[in-house]
């Protein structure tokens, strides 16, 4: 597994995807979070167009995408190969049942009242 660089990350995920479709939505905001990747320097540099909303420290998942590939993440177990790996999210994802998604989306209410109520702390 190769680890994702700030440098990589600028050239392979930021300049040819992130950014172009940025462009094309100029009311758009971008969220960072606070992986190394993303907060380095060279990767601020590349946001210069874009209007960014940056992630406090600590924050909580707000986002119901991240309870789900939580949960997915839980299912995968340790595979012993990319190909094992593939295959077991590709099933688990298709097997996965509605309402976990449908629960996730449910639950923002709540997790954002937490996160409200922790004044932007970790809620635990």
């Amino acid at each position: 597994m190769e680890i994702l660089t700030a440098q990589r990350y600028v050239h392979s995920i930021l300049q040819p995807h992130v950014l172009p479709l940025m462009q094309l939505l100029p009311e758009a905001v971008f969220l960072q979070d606070n992986v190394r990747a993303p907060t380095a320097r060279v990767s601020q540099d590349s946001f210069c167009p874009v209007t960014t909303l940056p992630w406090p420290a600590q924050s909580p998942g707000l986002s119901p995408i991240e309870h789900i590939w939580d949960h997915l993440g839980r299912l995968v177990g340790h595979p012993t190969s990319l190909n094992e790996l593939e295959a077991r999210v590709q099933q688990i994802w298709n097997e996965m049942f509605q309402d976990i998604i449908q629960n996730s989306y449910a639950s923002m209410h709540d997790r954002i009242a937490s996160y409200i109520r922790a004044r932007g702390c970790s809620t635990g």
